[in-house]
């Protein structure tokens, strides 16, 4: 693409000051996005997936920092902005769709507020202008009376239209850039496929940029334009989709897209497992960590 990159992380470190040394969660990751494009991290449960996209937000939970690295969105470097400058891009000019939308929602509060908020907050529109735009974020999703629906509270709401709400609140600003952090992680495969192809779309029809991150190969086969492969903390792999699944270079990708089941794997097969486990990040060896 020749258009210029919406998104370029350069070295990024994210370091836990915890206990007697310091460990680094996330270490030198470097990517780059470019707007309409949609760029899938992937690798297993706590290889510090999420802590990046955190950490482009900046929202590393304490002890946690950003050790090092430049985090350049439309060529300003995020790492250095007051936490005031960073709260008017959060949600304006980037959206962040959490992995759990029970404990991101607020208990007591109607969906419809909590999405109308961001609208009141960023963009000065008045309640009334802001829950009517709500009414069509909820229909954008796919909740079914909407006009209805933006009354009820979380609690009243299934997974799925939680998760909805969720997505309805992270593109209420139409975000230039959306980080979706295992955004499916809690639904049924039909409504999974429903969600991520609303993502697709939107990515696509607004010129916006996706960082999906999962631990699904499915998922990244379906959607990814670019692929990075997340383990102990550091990419060990980037490529376009195609040919990370055509020729994977890195052992660890290998391992992995080998024991993914596909749908002609026979019900009693047993998948391959990738041996051994992951070092812990305060005692990672020389040279690659798998």
């Amino acid at each position: 693409t020749s258009s210029a990159p919406l998104l370029q992380a350069e070295g990024v470190t994210v370091r836990f000051d915890a206990c007697e040394r310091p460990f680094d969660v996330v270490r030198d990751v470097s990517f780059t996005l470019h707007p309409g494009r949609t760029l899938c991290l992937v690798g297993e449960s706590g290889c510090g997936k999420s802590m990046t996209a955190l950490s482009l937000l900046r929202l590393i939970p304490e002890p946690g920092r950003l050790a090092a690295g430049r985090i350049l969105f439309e060529g300003r470097d995020l790492a250095e902005l007051s936490e005031s400058a960073m709260e008017r891009v959060r949600g304006r000019d980037i959206g962040m769709i959490f992995q759990e939308p029970m404990t991101s929602l607020n208990p007591v509060i109607r969906v419809g507020e909590q999405v109308a908020e961001p609208l009141m907050r960023h963009l000065r529109l008045s309640k009334k202008a802001a829950l009517a735009e709500a009414v069509e974020l909820f229909r954008l999703v796919g909740i079914p009376a909407p006009d209805m629906r933006v009354r009820d509270y979380p609690h009243q709401l299934s997974g799925g239209m939680r998760q909805r709400v969720m997505i309805a609140m992270a593109l209420a600003c139409k975000p230039r850039l959306l980080l979706a952090d295992e955004p499916t992680t809690a639904l049924d495969v039909t409504i999974q496929g429903q969600i991520l192809a609303l993502l697709g779309d939107l990515s696509r029809e607004r010129g916006m940029g996706l960082l999906l991150i999962t631990h699904d190969l499915g998922v990244v086969a379906e959607m990814a334009d670019e692929v990075g492969v997340m383990y102990a903390g550091r990419i060990v792999e980037r490529a376009p989709v195609r040919a990370l699944f055509a020729e994977p270079r890195h052992p660890y990708t290998w391992g992995l897209i080998r024991s993914a089941p596909t749908l002609d794997t026979p019900p009693s097969a047993k998948l391959d497992a990738i041996p051994g486990t992951v070092p812990s990040p305060g005692d990672l060896p020389q040279g690659c960590p798998f």
